[in-house]
């Protein structure tokens, strides 16, 4: 890996020109900026999931640019759910998350998060929900889950909970239409038993070891665990994939001060450090794009329509 990047930084020229001028001089950019903001440092929170050392590497990148601009550390973590990150900036403990849709729209009422981008992956702003089993399982239909064991990733995952959730209940309308979606949670109801795992990953290990026999996971999931030596390329099928589900979206704390926002966010639209986006996607072409609150209405109308609060 590289030790030394030069980063561009485009349109943010003149947002840094204006920050400097705030600033006392360059030595004391940090001290001014926490007295101008209130910020020993700038937190962002991300999804519940795992690091490998490049992604790892990937996220120093983007915080030491970060951090030049701001004059402020920034430190990133993840998660250990996701009402956990929903708490974190509630209580002013996050400026920044990285949410499931679900999770967002969810924060966006508790916490005042505001969504400002989503991760553009190879030109793709979308994402979809997949319904795995094993290779060798003679699960094939939505019909054949019944009575078996079955994963969802998180009571707020999108793909790894709501959707799926909503794709079974569709599917069952006609021949199962007392079936609500309390049932599919509660063991014995529709699957023998069901458990939440708490991220794709396990979800997906989960079928491969044959803890449960059936799991909701991103449609990312599988591929990225064969790629990583997880789990073999031929040992997991799927029998069912969602429609397309809007991208999950970075969201800002409301009520930071209006300037620091819109530094922060025109910083992630045009962060385009390559080395950075070379070790996100497989063709480097991704990037961050912007989004808007509305977009996440086809999420709340799930929300609403099963009266899921938390």
């Amino acid at each position: 890996m590289k030790k030394t990047r030069k980063i561009r930084y485009k349109a943010l020229a003149t947002a840094v020109i204006v920050l400097m001028a705030t600033t006392l001089s360059a030595c004391s950019s940090s001290k001014a900026s926490d007295n101008k903001w209130g910020l020993e440092k700038f937190v962002i929170v991300l999804l519940p999931g795992e690091d490998n050392p490049e992604t790892a590497y990937s996220r120093n990148i983007f915080d030491e640019a970060l951090s030049e601009i701001l004059g402020i550390p920034v430190e990133e973590y993840h998660a250990d759910n996701y009402s956990a990150l929903t708490e974190a900036m509630r209580t002013g403990h996050a400026q920044v998350g990285s949410f499931g849709p679900f999770a967002y729209v969810h924060a966006a009422d508790r916490a005042g998060a505001e969504c400002f981008a989503l991760p553009s992956v190879d030109g793709t702003h979308g994402y979809y929900s997949v319904i795995i089993v094993r290779a060798d399982s003679d699960i094939y239909t939505l019909e054949d889950l019944r009575g078996r064991t079955f994963g969802f990733v998180d009571p707020q995952s999108t793909s790894g909970n709501i959707v799926p959730s909503n794709e079974l209940l569709n599917h069952f309308t006609d021949t199962d239409p007392d079936l609500t979606f309390e049932d599919l949670h509660i063991n014995g109801r529709f699957f023998t038993s069901v458990m939440f795992t708490g991220t794709h990953a396990n979800s997906a290990q989960g079928v491969f070891h044959g803890d449960v026999d059936a799991a909701a996971v991103t449609g990312t999931t599988v591929q990225a665990q064969i790629n990583a030596g997880h789990i073999d390329e031929d040992a997991i099928r799927v029998i069912h994939q969602s429609p397309l589900i809007p991208s999950s979206p970075l969201a800002i704390k409301g009520d930071l001060p209006e300037d620091l926002k819109e530094l922060v966010i025109n910083f992630f639209l045009d962060f385009d450090d390559q080395e950075f986006w070379d070790i996100r996607s497989s063709t480097g072409e991704s990037r961050y794009w912007p989004v808007e609150d509305s977009e996440y209405d086809y999420i709340r109308e799930l929300r609403d329509k099963y009266d899921i609060s938390d």
